[in-house]
């Protein structure tokens, strides 16, 4: 049997390739987010008339900017994504596959949860004893997935408190480096929501569309690589900001 020490090497080695010494997202095929850039102040949501940046967290509106202006992706299965009702809008990344593959995900607040007619046709993206990957679930005993939003807390409280989610098919992913920019107090491979999600659809090309992945998904990193450079570029330039040992020992800043 392997000694912890050898099986962590084992994961880490499988970390994917991108996470590389110019920058985890330079070998993924995201668009340019100039666009973004251009955004100097908050606009009002058409629809809440909240005034905010970039998108609208509740409505899934995208503001100062065109929908054409944004890229958009096409994913194979529809996504679900259940959102602990206390997770805060504003640290929710699932909306960016909202904002991205619009007509492909619906987000749902937890207690409120879809009907699910077929809950054996579906993936529940959630670690555990009998969660298998992609490569031994036949693709023709699937038509979604599920994901649930929220810390690792709540999202354990979704899944042990919603009966329906006990009847899905159990998938993960393999271990990955998390790039999220917020502390949390677990390991590092515990991935943001967008993450998650952003390798299961990479997961899926590789097993069931083209072994040797295209970046045909990488766009639903798009909003998460702008907000990743923006945070790092921020505290690059104001060197006086402390960190505290926690944030310290994540070295979540990679200083030049």
């Amino acid at each position: 049997m392997m000694n912890q020490q050898e099986e962590s090497n084992n994961r880490k080695r499988s970390i994917d390739d991108i996470n590389t010494k110019e920058g985890p997202f330079d070998q993924l095929k995201i668009d340019n987010d100039q666009i973004l850039k251009q955004v100097q102040q908050r606009s009002p949501c058409p629809i809440c008339k909240k005034t905010v940046k970039y998108f609208c967290y509740k409505c899934y509106q995208i503001v100062g900017m065109q929908r054409s202006d944004i890229p958009q992706v096409e994913l194979p299965i529809h996504l679900d994504v259940i959102k602990h009702h206390k997770e805060l809008d504003g640290k929710s990344t699932a909306v960016h596959a909202k904002i991205i593959a619009d007509k492909d995900v619906d987000i749902y607040t937890w207690p409120d949860v879809p009907q699910f007619e077929q809950p054996e046709r579906t993936l529940l993206l959630f670690p555990g004893p009998g969660a298998k990957q992609l490569k031994d679930i036949p693709r023709d005993s699937f038509d979604k997935v599920v994901v649930i939003d929220g810390t690792w807390i709540q999202a354990r409280q979704i899944a042990n408190n919603t009966p329906i989610l006990k009847k899905m098919q159990c998938v993960t992913i393999a271990p990955r480096q998390t790039h999220f920019w917020r502390f949390q107090n677990v390991n590092d491979e515990h991935l943001a929501t967008i993450e998650a999600i952003y390798y299961f659809y990479r997961e899926f090309s590789e097993t069931f569309e083209d072994s040797s992945y295209d970046g045909r998904y990488d766009n639903l990193m798009f909003y998460y690589k702008f907000f990743y450079q923006l945070i790092q570029t921020t505290y690059r330039k104001n060197k006086s900001v402390k960190f505290n040992h926690r944030h310290q020992q994540k070295d979540y800043i990679k200083y030049e």
